[in-house]
């Protein structure tokens, strides 16, 4: 009965474990279902989206929007270059010296003024004041240059790069 006994307790242990395993086995199987499950619903209401559309209606609505946002980014681009255009070719910088034009009679009545835009064009307006008289010049400048037809004064010259450094 010796021998029966331990053949019963080794098959007995044998088939506990093989139970306990299986049961074990069988737990894991549930709680991975159970998990599943959840992914499942989750995924699904991630693919519904909040409103009930799904992702890929709510990609494609994104790329829509997207796109236009980057027409629209073009468009202000476009406006600015223009804008940039007009305040470069606008008459900004302003330079103005006043001077004695003839020693001791002038009483610093004389003036000239260079208005330029940002490309260094523009004019300058000199007044040459006198105790009898007074004569007014106009003087256009290109690229910071007078024309070959005109010659500066010191002060009509300082009165340009004045501008010109602003």
């Amino acid at each position: 009965m010796k021998g029966l006994s331990a053949a019963f307790t080794t098959d007995f242990l044998i088939s506990f474990a093989a139970v306990a395993v299986i049961l074990l086995l069988f737990g894991l199987i549930i709680n991975l279902y159970s998990e599943l499950s959840t992914i499942k619903t989750r995924y699904k209401k991630m693919m519904s989206g909040a409103d009930g559309t799904s992702i890929e209606q709510m990609l494609t609505s994104h790329t829509s929007d997207v796109n236009e946002a980057v027409n629209e980014y073009r468009k202000l681009q476009r406006k600015i270059d223009d804008l940039d255009d007009l305040v470069r070719s606008s008459l900004a910088r302003v330079s103005v010296i006043h001077f004695d034009a003839f020693e001791k009679t002038g009483q610093g009545l004389s003036w000239c003024v260079a208005i330029l835009d940002r490309n260094d064009n523009g004019v300058i307006f000199s007044s040459i004041c006198g105790q009898e008289a007074e004569r007014s010049y106009v003087k256009p400048i290109e690229s910071g240059r007078v024309s070959t037809k005109y010659k500066l004064t010191r002060e009509e010259e300082q009165a340009l790069h004045q501008a010109m450094g602003r």
